[in-house]
């Protein structure tokens, strides 16, 4: 997932220097253990991080802070790194972390441990691709509200080259010429 990531955001421009050294420092209090232990551990993690705009994996790790999204991608891959089978969780909206063995999820920007059977949506399990996706369309998103059409443009340009299923491939390629034709 990180990989993909400091590529992502590579392709926009971002310094991703130290980056991977950044992660392994972040994962440094996380140890494998039990569902609740894992969990336990990476929503103190979460709360380590302040609130911010930051929604890409180099800048949520140079700042220490950023949007609940760029947290969960953060939190992610430093629970990745050394091997803990916490991931991201997704209604379709907002990013959680899971872990695998039960019903317990983390909302990262209050680092919160909440029941998620008590949310009343249907969670699905992100891969890298679907994680690195929901990151960019909230990248767009931002820059197109902002006035930055290159940057929204670049974004949707990137989610098409990940491999997604037809339904979200469409979707992105439908954005992708509304926001070219707004910049001609």
């Amino acid at each position: 997932m990180s990989s993909l990531a400091l590529a992502l955001a590579r392709d926009l421009g971002r310094d991703v220097t130290g980056a991977e050294a950044a992660i392994a420092t972040l994962a440094t209090p996380l140890r494998p253990g039990d569902a609740y232990a894992e969990l336990t551990a990476v929503r103190a993690l979460c709360a380590s991080f302040g609130r911010g705009s930051a929604l890409l994996l180099p800048d949520v790790l140079h700042e220490r802070a950023g949007d609940p999204a760029g947290i969960a991608l953060a939190v992610a891959a430093a629970a990745q790194h050394v091997g803990l089978a916490v991931d991201i969780v997704s209604d379709g909206d907002v990013l959680y972390l899971a872990h695998p063995a039960g019903p317990l999820v983390i909302e990262p920007g209050a680092a919160r441990l909440l029941d998620g059977r008590t949310l009343g949506v249907d969670l699905y399990w992100l891969c890298a691709h679907e994680a690195a996706a929901a990151i960019l369309d909230r990248v767009a998103e931002r820059a197109e509200r902002t006035g930055d059409l290159p940057l929204a443009t670049a974004a949707h340009a990137l989610t098409l080259g990940l491999p997604l299923h037809d339904e979200a491939r469409r979707f992105r390629l439908r954005e992708h010429r509304r926001l070219l034709s707004r910049l001609n």
